[in-house]
């Protein structure tokens, strides 16, 4: 508890300008929210976004890069570029979907569907053509194996039919 009072709390501060540091997004001008928090904190455009696939890996890897105190990343899958309803309400919206963090921070998003989507790579090439993909595959065995485990425990808790697995597996 001592150490805990003792550290001093990250206190995220505003985004480089446009331009000011290469490879790094800035806060929108004019859309999202109005510039910085009483803190200095903003919400910035993630710099890296992790892709891939369902029961990939990809939350595991984003707990991973959160632990290390210069990463901030969004709570939840935005699905900003592959959902029209999301993507429809621009980059302003999609900015409020970003944590708060300070210039020295890399802000980082994880919406797995963006590999899967064809209309995701130019959506994203036309908010920053520098931005660094992160893609995560996993073993196609053992990925089929955890997303029907997750699937039929799901259906079991809420006491529905689910195929068996050599079932699910051969069908069609």
């Amino acid at each position: 508890a001592v150490l805990l009072a003792a550290q001093l709390p990250l206190v995220p501060s505003r985004p480089a300008a446009p331009g000011a540091e290469p490879g790094r997004a800035a806060t929108l001008q004019g859309e999202g929210r109005d510039g910085a928090a009483p803190n200095g904190s903003a919400q910035q455009l993630p710099q890296t976004i992790i892709i891939g696939v369902r029961k990939g890996g990809t939350r595991a890897l984003l707990e991973m890069l959160s632990l290390h105190p210069d990463v901030a990343a969004a709570e939840n899958e935005v699905h900003f570029f592959d959902w029209e309803e999301h993507y429809s309400q621009g980059l302003g919206w999609y900015l409020g979907q970003m944590p708060f963090s300070s210039p020295h921070q890399l802000t980082v998003e994880k919406t797995p569907a963006y590999f899967t989507s064809p209309k995701v790579p130019e959506r994203v090439h036309s908010m920053n053509p520098g931005i660094r993909l992160l893609l995560i595959l996993r073993d196609p065995s053992e990925r089929v194996l955890s997303d029907y485990t997750q699937v039929f425990y799901n259906h079991v808790q809420k006491r529905k039919p689910y195929p068996s697995i050599e079932e699910f597996l051969v069908r069609d």
